[in-house]
């Protein structure tokens, strides 16, 4: 995967990811991000119905909370895993590292910059709490945070938040997500059209062959963590529809 650079490209106020060939210099292509193929061709109704009722003002507060924290905790996540030690020792130092990373800190200038802060370090301490289930099944972390790309479908691209090994031996793609409420299977679809899509990717990439999807989702109401899994097989139904909605996509913009 290192035999190519991706740099992000916005194109018409959408995310593109540009590829290039490291040894030559050759632009492979420019693909939109799994994240904008969806986003622009999701169901909007609900949401628009919710920002209907809760307004405008206060949907924008709820959407900036949960997108500004969880990018903290994704970023303590993928520090924590990095770090040896028993979980409590690995604690401690990252408390030291996270404060001054500049990425865990990036919203200190804002005036709401110390609650998103706070409330990351909540959503990141339910998954430790119940280190069992989540970080203690971590046998290798093979990829954080890495660019992947695909020429399926004419290409897409993104970033997957993890891919480890786990001490059964399975390697499998990993999504953190945090979210107001427990969620449901049919209202995460787009979730599992995602990580199939992350799963397919880094196989055509790596030739490495995953054993599944795992999406770890932080609630503000469970001390629990949910877990919701992918089969291989879950995974070719899902993607199919990643490859159905890449082509509604194309078609939408003239691509």
């Amino acid at each position: 995967m290192s035999e190519y650079t991706l740099t992000r490209k916005p194109k018409d106020g959408r995310r593109y990811y540009e590829v290039t060939e490291n040894a030559t210099g050759n632009v492979v292509g420019l693909f939109p991000s799994i994240t904008t193929v969806l986003g622009e061709t999701s169901d909007k109704s609900g949401l628009v119905a919710w920002r209907k009722k809760v307004g405008e003002a206060e949907a924008d507060r709820i959407s900036k909370l949960s997108m500004n924290r969880g990018t903290i905790m994704h970023r303590l996540i993928e520090l924590y895993k990095a770090i040896e030690g028993t979980p409590e020792e690995a604690l401690e130092k990252l408390k030291v590292i996270a404060s001054e990373d500049a990425e865990v800190n990036e919203f200190a200038e804002d005036a709401s910059g110390e609650l998103w802060l706070t409330e990351g370090w909540k959503m990141f301490m339910k998954f430790w709490y119940n280190h069992s289930r989540f970080f203690s099944r971590v046998d290798e972390v093979i990829e954080a945070e890495t660019f992947l790309w695909s020429q399926k479908g004419g290409g897409y691209a993104g970033t997957v938040d993890n891919i480890s090994r786990l001490k059964d031996g399975r390697i499998l793609i990993i999504d953190y997500k945090n979210s107001r409420r427990p969620k449901r299977e049919d209202w995460i679809q787009d979730y599992f059209v995602q990580g199939s899509a992350y799963w397919v990717a880094f196989w055509e990439r790596s030739g490495i062959k995953p054993d599944g999807v795992e999406i770890w989702i932080a609630n503000e109401v469970q001390d629990m963590p949910q877990t919701f899994s992918l089969t291989n097989d879950d995974v070719k139904y899902y993607f199919r529809q990643f490859q159905e909605r890449l082509e509604t996509f194309k078609e939408k913009f003239n691509i």
